[in-house]
């Protein structure tokens, strides 16, 4: 049996929509109490008091620190397109089992 185009879409579907569940639910639980706006003007009046040689130790720390959480974001997205694949594969043999 071969995987008609529908049963592909379908699967892809599944797989996209199980990991928009799963970051919106992921997401939901890191709500927090200060709105991002809110703590980029926080930022900003501490920065503009500081001599420039700490203004770009600070900088340069908090690049570091979005640096690491990107490489973490990819490093779970991934692992999730590897999942996804593998669930992918796992349902074409099946299916190939069931139409023997």
């Amino acid at each position: 049996m071969k995987i008609t185009k529908e049963i592909e879409e379908f699967i892809n579907l599944t797989i996209t929509e199980h990991m928009g569940k799963e970051y919106a639910d992921w997401k939901l639980s890191q709500l927090s109490v200060t709105e991002p706006d809110e703590v980029e003007e926080e930022y900003k009046k501490v920065i503009a008091t500081l001599p420039q040689e700490q203004e770009e130790t600070i900088t340069k720390y908090c690049d570091q620190i979005f640096n690491s959480g990107a490489e973490t974001e990819e490093f779970f997205y991934r692992l999730g397109l590897r999942d996804g694949m593998k669930l992918r594969k796992t349902v074409k043999m099946v299916l190939k089992q069931l139409s023997e």
